[in-house]
């Protein structure tokens, strides 16, 4: 076979391959590694091309259990913790919440996603008995957005320990280019001749 014969092949084969496998599922964890509750004094992270930063109605704190506001980095009534994903929007997979008395429900906090409140969120409560704390883990069923909130809508303050999301793998977004670019350039030579 001659190459302009395979070159269709190719680009074929590269654009699937990116298609494919586009999005890769990253965790980020806002707990402390030590114990006691600490200010937050880096509120941004990295990985595989993505950055989170965290804001807060208040100072944030973080403790082993996640990221909260005020001194005992709890988020009750009234407050709020966001956080920011750049240079794209991803897609809200999945996150691990403690809360401080009893198992959550919708009623003690609202989420939302570019500043509309998410729904279909599903609850799976564990209990930990170590201080009484409830471990809650969540599902986002992939909400894509910049920037979600988590508002505390009860005096049942709230930490949350991680977020899981879809980010675009930039290797796959190389690779899917190249072969729009050879696709182009085979499309050019077949009118030429």
């Amino acid at each position: 076979m001659k190459i302009k014969q395979l070159l269709p092949v190719a680009i074929i084969a590269l654009l699937g391959t990116a298609g494919s496998a586009s999005a890769a599922p990253v965790t980020f964890e806002f707990d402390s590694a030590t114990s006691g509750v600490h200010l937050v004094t880096s509120p941004s992270m990295s990985q595989m091309g993505t950055t989170v930063t965290m804001s807060g109605s208040a100072d944030l704190y973080n403790t082993r259990q996640g990221v909260g506001v005020g001194m005992d980095a709890y988020t009750s009534t009234g407050e709020s913790v966001s956080f920011t994903f750049t240079p794209n929007a991803v897609s809200l997979l999945s996150g691990i919440v403690f809360e401080s008395a009893r198992s959550m429900s919708g009623s003690d906090f609202r989420i939302s996603g570019d500043g509309t409140e998410l729904t279909n969120i599903s609850f799976i409560n564990e209990f930990i008995t170590t201080g009484g704390t409830f471990l809650t883990s969540l599902n986002f069923n992939n909400w894509s957005a910049t920037t979600f909130e988590f508002a505390g809508m009860s005096d049942n303050g709230f930490r949350v320990k991680s977020l899981t999301v879809d980010v675009p793998e930039p290797g796959m977004i190389a690779l899917m280019g190249m072969g729009l670019l050879m696709a182009g350039v085979a499309t050019r030579r077949r009118r030429k001749s």
